[in-house]
């Protein structure tokens, strides 16, 4: 059955009519629209025959059984930008093997099959050059002796019995951590890829793959404390970057409705993509400077129980700059459209909180938020003042041209761009 495909940017609302939903399709509807916090995408269907979609900052693709949307970043300038933004992130070269003879790619519209294909073309590498093999301790019955005896368990579950022997010993194979997250991003990603060759090439590796190891889970948290790298499995490091990048992606399990098929999200939330490159920005632009830039710092001792004598909440922004002098101005970093409107008035809590929580009581104390714009611009300049008193806190905004920084980044012409960065790390801190 043929979809019909609706397209929309970020923070954008479209409504269109549409055939009516099927029981699976209102399920991935009231998952997409969450019980907590901001929703990923907020999609109903009206009695009028309408379908009313309002976007976030969340990007990719949902399917539903007749009706397939896609929120493409057009605030950065497409999925292949995504990726870089992620690329300098990291740290970690992930377009090194993106084809120049493949037009999908090339255009970089589609994050979904831009990410699978790159993942199909670092395994690929992977397999040609061999999958590594590590020890893992297994517990099972065997034929014969291997390992040592597990005593307790031989005689609890085979009492009298000399055969099979339930021991522990060490195996040697392919089973590891390494090559069970490239399966589990690969078995996720095989029925949302939508480029047949790219579909063919992940429907192949998987094949691979479940001969070599059993994913146990697809919890990438799970992964990344699994797995640490050195010289043995630093070329797998690419290949694993865009593995996680597929199993945090993917929102919720397929829903079958047997009517269409399957129904289901490959979403990215802009929000972690651009604090994570604004952050690793902020740090290289300072580091030849007596700045110093802390990272999502957990604050636990701002907000107390006075009754239980204890933390109540714990606070996070998601930088803090700090001078020679111990000075601290938080930073938040928000993936919001404010060079074309007002700072939401939540923001604002939040800022003053920040401010106020890290802020020394003698100074008026600062905070800072940065967004991206079209074009780099200082504001909203905000006070935060008491009926009677001082100003008790200042907010800075400032918007950040995230294309052009991505252009600096690939020429590799950075000087103007760290500067940029230190002008407006001046502006938030009143230097």
């Amino acid at each position: 059955m043929t979809r019909e495909t609706i397209e929309l940017g970020e923070y954008k609302s479209v409504r269109r009519t549409a055939a009516p939903p099927s029981a699976a399709d209102l399920r991935l509807a009231d998952q997409l629209a969450g019980r907590e916090g901001e929703p990923r995408l907020t999609v109903r269907w009206l009695s009028s025959g309408d379908v009313d979609i309002t976007s976030n900052s969340w990007i990719g693709v949902v399917h539903f059984s007749q009706l397939e949307i896609r929120v493409v970043p057009k605030l950065v300038g497409g999925a292949l930008r995504v990726l870089r933004m992620l690329e300098y992130a990291s740290g970690v070269d992930l377009l090194k093997r993106l084809p120049v003879d493949r037009p999908l790619p090339a255009s970089g519209e589609d994050l979904l099959d831009l990410i699978c294909l790159l993942l199909a073309e670092e395994t690929q590498v992977l397999v040609r050059d061999g999958l590594l093999r590590g020890y893992r301790s297994v517990d099972e019955p065997v034929e014969v002796l291997r390992g040592r005896l597990r005593y307790r368990d031989q005689y609890l579950r085979r009492f009298g019995q000399l055969h099979p022997l339930e021991c522990h010993f060490d195996e040697y194979d392919s089973n590891i951590p390494e090559n069970q997250l490239l399966s589990a991003a690969l078995t996720a990603a095989r029925g949302r890829a939508t480029d047949p060759g790219v579909r063919s090439s992940i429907m192949r590796l998987v094949g691979l793959l479940t001969d070599s190891c059993e994913a146990t889970t697809t919890d990438p948290t799970w992964y990344e404390r699994a797995i640490r790298y050195d010289r043995r499995n630093a070329r797998y490091r690419p290949a694993h970057e865009l593995s996680l990048l597929v199993l945090r992606s993917v929102a919720f399990d397929d829903i079958y409705d047997t009517s269409s098929g399957r129904v289901g999200a490959f979403l990215l939330d802009m929000n972690v993509v651009f604090e994570k490159f604004i952050t690793r920005l902020v740090e290289d632009a300072l580091k030849s400077t007596d700045l110093s830039v802390d990272r999502q710092s957990r604050l636990q001792a701002v907000i107390r129980d006075d009754t239980a004598g204890r933390s109540y909440a714990a606070i996070r922004p998601d930088l803090v700059i700090r001078d020679s002098t111990g000075r601290s101005v938080p930073v938040d970093i928000k993936y919001k459209l404010y060079d074309t409107k007002k700072v939401a008035a939540s923001d604002v809590y939040q800022l003053f909180m920040y401010a106020y929580a890290l802020g020394a009581h003698d100074t008026v104390r600062r905070v800072g938020l940065m967004y991206p714009a079209a074009t780099p611009s200082v504001g909203p300049l905000l006070s935060v003042k008491p009926l009677a008193g001082p100003t008790a806190a200042r907010i800075t905004g400032t918007g950040l041209d995230i294309l052009a920084a991505l252009d600096s980044i690939a020429t590799k012409d950075v000087g103007p761009l760290y500067a940029s960065i230190r002008a407006a790390v001046g502006d938030i801190t009143g230097d």
